[in-house]
């Protein structure tokens, strides 16, 4: 008894751990990004195309004019396509004042069916809603889930607070997020400074864990080994490259082309 009792409290101070570490959801001192387009290629080791992603931040949405607006698509490309075919669209509704989200909607089609997560943000809870639909039939799954944390992150909000911060070689940024419908923990480590790609960078070592929604214990992300970020070192801060390690190979997304809105 007194064994289980030993292994309970380790167990109670291990996940009180990462609550303690969370960077606090205040934006940093460097510039915020003025709206713009980036263009990204997906391949595998830098050689063989996969595929391409748009990011858009701060155009203007006339539906929803008082959030500062996110939206990223794209999908496989090419062989990558007929190997796993894949296909994604988010929208992500930020507070213009905070950039933290309020409402994020998330659709990827993966060919025999297409997951739809609507997520909302309010106080310390985050509730999914994520509908499957199975593309050969048209038959529809839906399930809710419930967060009960703050501060939490989407994607979208995550990159843009990580590229606020002062970011001194070895700091370390530790932000919960919620991309789809279950809580990661997501932990970035400032590597240093290096000419990458012709440009200057801050060389960025990303690492994700699960949340356990309940419980709060973190769990191992099994489809992400390892991921490197090279981030403009200017006003900008866009990311150059990210280099992953995952359940398929050496993944990487590289900057295609950039312009202003």
């Amino acid at each position: 008894m007194k064994t289980l009792i030993m292994l309970l409290a380790l167990a109670s101070t291990a996940m009180a751990d990462w609550k303690n570490e969370v960077t606090p959801a205040k934006l940093g001192s460097h510039p915020k990004l003025v709206p713009q387009e980036f263009e990204y290629r997906l391949s595998w080791k830098g050689m063989v195309d996969a595929g391409k992603l748009t990011f858009t931040f701060g155009k203007r949405d006339p539906k929803f004019p008082s959030d500062y607006a996110v939206r990223v698509s794209g999908g496989s490309t090419g062989i990558a396509s007929k190997l796993y075919k894949n296909k994604v669209a988010v929208f992500s509704r930020l507070d213009p004042a905070t950039l933290r989200p309020r409402v994020c909607v998330g659709v990827q089609d993966e060919g025999d069916e297409v997951n739809t997560t609507r997520t909302t943000w309010s106080g310390p809870v985050v509730k999914s809603e994520q509908t499957i639909t199975i593309t050969k039939n048209g038959k529809t799954a839906t399930v809710g889930s419930e967060f009960k944390f703050t501060p939490v992150h989407d994607v979208c909000s995550a990159m843009l607070h990580v590229r606020s911060h002062k970011l001194d070689d070895g700091d370390t940024l530790v932000l919960p997020l919620q991309p789809f419908n279950r809580p990661y923990l997501l932990r970035v480590h400032v590597q240093g400074r290096e000419k990458f790609a012709g440009r200057d960078t801050i060389k960025l070592s990303v690492g994700l864990q699960k949340i356990d929604p309940n419980t709060k214990a973190l769990l191992p992300y099994k489809k992400l080994k390892s991921a490197t970020l090279w981030l403009s070192d200017d006003a900008n801060r866009i990311p150059v490259e990210l280099r992953s390690e995952v359940f398929i190979g050496d993944v990487r997304m590289t900057l295609a082309g950039a312009k202003r809105l």
